[in-house]
């Protein structure tokens, strides 16, 4: 993937944003209303976004810092300690004296194959937290700083040193948040969940979605979405070439159909390929497979101005919902998408476009999918600061993100750089 400037390409990744600690249940199957279920397997581990990834990024080779705030009680010195014992530095993780740290119950669903996420917040980090000085020792020497979108406030402040700096951003853009609109202003690099794109934009295609939520980024290097069990999509910015009107023009809907039909023609017996990596049960995990669009090309998108009114309508209902089960309702304009839809229509300039598989494990290897897409986007981090090209940072990335999924929790699977085949990084 494009790299950070050569004069600060290192090992060591700043992340801003949530830790605490997940409570994980078990259960056969998700509870009715009024139910009484028994766990099959209950643990305590560290979570949170930005410390599950960092955690990813640790064990692949990175040095990560983590800025953010949780309690002074013993909750948090678990956290710590367990953050450490990972290879992240919690040298700028405040600690709020009488306040609880963040947690998080967790209902893993065997039968559905689903994850329900409580979550408890601690006292929030603000923007007097953190101070000059905290800044510039935490950027000090960073090739690269990743932003979970939680406490935008202080983040943005971060987010603005690191800009002047010079410093990559990357930007999580899992669902609706407020401040969540200025942090992307500042992305380098932006990974979104799969829904996350339609819910910004209204859009009613993935592909439409996708294309109007790139165009709002006015920084944008390259985005990429997850996409679960089928896969991700890399969405980038390309160079114009000289005759540029040779370039073909397409709707972003017709490609992601092509590369999905050529990895399925071209997908050979991946059964019989080397494994990626063995899980401690001895399930093998193969690498997928990736697509890339033949050169640059160009975006089309033509709006049907009479179905504006209903994108809107879709946009701000998607606001309005993510603001209540915030339990902050009363600020739901702060979580709506940025941008007039007008300005959306047209053409995108080149761009470059990658679809990627999931990799390959069998379908009953996957105990809980919590923290799959925190385990990509550490991945992604270790990628961008050694500037792997898409196609293999995007299979690399899955194949972390499905070893992850073979155990409960958002950490314990996540595997060590020497776990993994050398092929994966050449």
């Amino acid at each position: 993937m494009q790299s950070a400037p050569q004069e600060a390409l290192g090992h060591k990744v700043v992340g801003v944003g949530s830790c605490g600690l997940d409570y994980l249940a078990q259960v056969a199957r998700f509870p009715q209303p009024d139910d009484k279920l028994r766990t099959e397997n209950l643990q305590t581990q560290g979570g949170g976004n930005c410390a599950n990834a960092l955690t990813a990024a640790a064990r692949l080779g990175l040095k990560p810092v983590l800025i953010s705030k949780i309690g002074g009680d013993a909750i948090g010195d678990g956290i710590i300690s367990e953050l450490e014992n990972d290879g992240v530095s919690t040298e700028f993780v405040l600690r709020a004296k009488g306040h609880p740290s963040p947690f998080t119950y967790i209902i893993v669903d065997r039968e559905g194959g689903t994850r329900t996420c409580i979550h408890t917040p601690a006292a929030p980090l603000e923007v007097d937290d953190v101070s000059p000085s905290l800044i510039e020792g935490a950027l000090h020497g960073a090739a690269l700083v990743y932003f979970d979108g939680r406490l935008a406030e202080a983040a943005l402040q971060v987010a603005k040193a690191a800009t002047a700096a010079g410093i990559p951003v990357l930007v999580e853009a899992e669902r609706l948040r407020p401040g969540l609109n200025e942090l992307l202003a500042h992305a380098d690099y932006v990974v979104t969940s799969a829904k996350f794109p339609q819910a910004w934009t209204g859009e009613a295609s993935l592909g439409d979605a996708l294309l109007s939520t790139f165009q709002r980024l006015p920084h944008i290097r390259w985005m990429a979405t997850t996409l679960g069990s089928r896969g991700s999509v890399f969405l980038g910015q390309a160079e114009a070439l000289q005759n540029g009107d040779s370039i073909p023009t397409i709707r972003l809907d017709d490609v992601l159909d092509q590369l999905s039909e050529q990895m399925r023609e071209s997908k050979a017996d991946l059964h019989d390929e080397p494994p990626a990596c063995t899980t401690a049960s001895g399930v093998d995990i193969r690498e997928g497979q990736s697509a890339a669009a033949e050169g640059a090309i160009r975006l089309q998108w033509r709006r049907d101005e009479s179905t504006l009114p209903e994108v809107r309508q879709k946009a701000d209902a998607a606001a309005a919902a993510a603001s209540i089960s915030n339990a902050d309702s009363r600020r739901a304009s702060e979580y709506n998408r940025t941008g007039s839809m007008e300005e959306c229509s047209g053409d995108l300039p080149i761009a470059r476009v990658i679809a990627a598989s999931a990799a390959v494990l069998p379908k009953d290897a996957i105990v809980d999918t919590t923290g799959a897409g925190d385990a990509f986007i550490g991945t992604l981090l270790y990628a961008i600061c050694h500037g792997m090209p898409p196609e293999k940072s995007l299979r690399l990335a899955a194949v972390v993100a499905a070893k992850k999924c073979t155990t409960v929790g958002a950490r314990g699977g996540l595997p060590q750089r020497s776990s993994l085949s050398d092929m994966l990084f050449l």
